[in-house]
């Protein structure tokens, strides 16, 4: 259950308006499935897009491990810049480097990512696509996605300038 610690550390390390925004979007797109009737045709399509999702979340998970893997053993000046720069958050009465910061973010992707794998994998066997009941872990389901890709993207652009950072020469 230390995985329940990471989704802590994620919301204690995140301000509060990229979240709530991030939610925000992933919730309006996700609820907007209740505005579809429950027919046939639907159905199709939520069975489609949770067999499609299982590939998209495979190659995820393996671009978001290969995320991680390059922060962990990167040798680039600046991720050993990072390794020392503070940010204003603290947990357990330290403050987090914009390194720590980032792998937080990460594990927390890679966390929801094989959380999600394996509940599209076993959707079918659980749910039925033509119930309401089934709806709802659909809408749940897409929530999640949206809601890690959009994380994924900003970890990765966080990530992104951290590697591209340069020192400003001295004229």
């Amino acid at each position: 259950m230390s995985w329940i610690l990471v989704f802590f550390e994620y919301l204690k390390t995140t301000k509060s308006i990229p979240l709530l925004v991030n939610l925000a979007v992933s919730i309006a797109l996700s609820s907007a499935m209740f505005y579809f009737p429950t027919n046939i045709e639907f159905s199709d399509l939520m069975a489609d897009f949770i067999s499609q999702s299982v590939s998209v979340l495979a190659l995820l998970v393996g671009f978001t491990l290969a995320m991680f893997s390059m922060l962990l053993t990167g040798s680039n000046p600046n991720i050993d810049a990072i390794k020392t720069s503070e940010t204003e958050y603290r947990l357990y009465g330290e403050q987090v480097s914009i390194y720590n910061l980032l792998l937080i973010r990460i594990v927390y992707v890679i966390i929801i990512e094989s959380i999600l794998l394996l509940f599209n994998l076993l959707y079918p066997f659980f749910f039925n696509l033509y119930s309401d009941f089934g709806k709802v872990f659909f809408a749940i389901d897409a929530f999640l996605l949206i809601h890690i890709i959009l994380v994924n993207v900003n970890t990765t652009i966080d990530l992104y300038f951290v590697l591209t950072k340069t020192k400003k020469k001295k004229s």
